[in-house]
């Protein structure tokens, strides 16, 4: 049997890793990731459960959406002289990157969890913490993309200040880690002793479901021979679908659902 691989996306471009800002993101993030794994591990101890701390390592094994999701949307870690985790679908993921995941999706599912258990969690505070995650990715890529620590290429939607990711990115970002913590947050009563492990792979899974759940617009157009409208077009669509996932969860995490049946009457 023959296999071929399909060659019509864009070609990402070879680029040099720049090696000192590596090594500075690299212990930056060592640092967060055993900052937060320790927090977890507090926080899990003070609510005698586990699941505060398996949500943090689920932020790490979240990592896996980061190939998928730079192939589809034309971003790329240099490879050249990159302290590397792991290569799959053409990408190969440096260490920082995520160490970071299980920073950034760690803080967000302890905050989000420390609310739900203590009854805070409200519509208002889970949009707020959407809005704030995504402004904070949007500034915070601004330095590494800046300095080549990683790139977007070709043409993307909305992308009007090139000195940042792209927004519809920090959008679906900040939408995926929200997806991923309701997603664990929702099915946890429901597992028991070693059951509780499959959290991890369930913020695999959530982070899908967030990221691929909004951005299909965007990746399918990216992808395709159309107008450049089109793609422009396809970043907005991709936020608004965004904005109803994080509706979708504010709904489920504050469980302001109307019964079917009660509903089917109206």
């Amino acid at each position: 049997m023959i296999y071929t691989l399909y060659t019509d996306f864009p070609v990402a471009p070879t680029l040099v890793i720049p090696s000192a800002l590596q090594a500075v993101f690299l212990w930056i993030t060592i640092v967060l990731a055993v900052g937060v794994l320790i927090a977890g591990l507090m926080v899990s101890l003070k609510q005698r459960s586990s699941v505060p701390l398996l949500m943090v390592i689920g932020g790490f094994a979240a990592i896996l959406l980061e190939p998928v999701v730079t192939f589809l949307g034309h971003a790329v870690h240099p490879k050249n002289g990159q302290i590397m985790l792991f290569e799959t679908v053409g990408r190969a993921i440096p260490w920082h990157i995520a160490l970071g995941y299980m920073g950034g999706f760690g803080i967000f599912y302890l905050l989000i969890y420390s609310k739900y258990v203590g009854g805070t969690l409200t519509a208002e505070s889970i949009w707020k913490m959407s809005l704030v995650t995504a402004l904070c990715f949007y500034a915070g890529e601004a330095y590494p993309v800046e300095h080549g620590l990683w790139a977007y290429y070709d043409f993307q939607p909305l992308w009007i200040w090139k000195g940042t990711a792209p927004p519809p990115w920090s959008v679906l970002n900040a939408t995926c880690m929200l997806t991923s913590a309701t997603l664990m947050l929702l099915s946890a009563p429901y597992l028991r002793g070693l059951a509780q492990l499959l959290l991890v792979p369930m913020a695999v899974s959530g982070a899908f479901m967030g990221h691929m759940g909004a951005g299909f617009p965007m990746y399918n157009a990216m992808n395709a021979a159309v107008p450049r409208w089109v793609i422009e077009l396809s970043g907005v669509l991709s936020v608004c679908m965004a904005l109803v996932l994080v509706w979708i969860c504010t709904l489920l995490l504050t469980r302001r659902l109307p019964r079917l049946a009660a509903s089917a009457q109206g």
